[in-house]
Formats: C-alpha cells, sequence, structure tokens
C-alpha cells in the first residue's frame, strides 16, 4: 500500500477557448489536482517494483475519504508511507530498501 496526498490548486483560467465558455462568461480560475514530488517519487517505484514482482499495488490517496480512512486504521502520519505486510517505511524509499521490504 502506498499512501500519499494531493492538493487542489486553484491557478487563472488562461484558455480563449470558446468550448469552455458557460453562459457567455468563461471562467476566471481553474483548479488542478496535484501531487508532491516526494509522493511522485514513492508512487513511481513502487510501481516499478510491483511491476517487476507481479505485485497488486494499491494507492491511497489522503485526500479521499477512503485514503483518510485507510491511513487511520493503518497509523499513516506522514505522506509518502509505503506498507508491504508487517513492514513500513515512512518517505522516499530507493528502489533496493523497497526490494529488501518486500523479500523479508
Amino acid at each position: 500500500m502506498v499512501f500519499v496526498k494531493t492538493k487542489w490548486i486553484v491557478k487563472p483560467f488562461d484558455s480563449q477557448s470558446k468550448a469552455w465558455v458557460w453562459g457567455g462568461y468563461p471562467p476566471e480560475h481553474r483548479f488542478e489536482k496535484h501531487v508532491s514530488r516526494d509522493d511522485a517519487s514513492a508512487m513511481r517505484i513502487a510501481k516499478e517494483v510491483a511491476e517487476e514482482y507481479g505485485l497488486e499495488l494499491k494507492i491511497y490517496d489522503l485526500a479521499s475519504i477512503r485514503g483518510w480512512f485507510s491511513a487511520k486504521i493503518n497509523k499513516v502520519k506522514d505522506t509518502p508511507t509505503i506498507i508491504i505486510g508487517n513492514n513500513r517505511m515512512e518517505g522516499v524509499p530507493n528502489k533496493s530498501q523497497l526490494l529488501r521490504m518486500v523479500n523479508r
């Protein structure tokens, strides 16, 4: 399991496309979901290892109710956190650290 936390970021809307016009007025802002660099790195490394070993990878986003609840049950305090069986690693692992967790 990989626990990450996304954030919604409000950005100025800068498209000139008429497809976005609603009611004759273009929106002033747009919303984008943002994943931190550390969370993205942890997900990438976990995905590589899972594909290599044929493991199922579950990613939980603490910004969702399901992810938040799963994090509470698993006592996740910070992101990224990777849990494999009874082993836990907080922060961004390198591939060899994650492989050691899988092989335990």
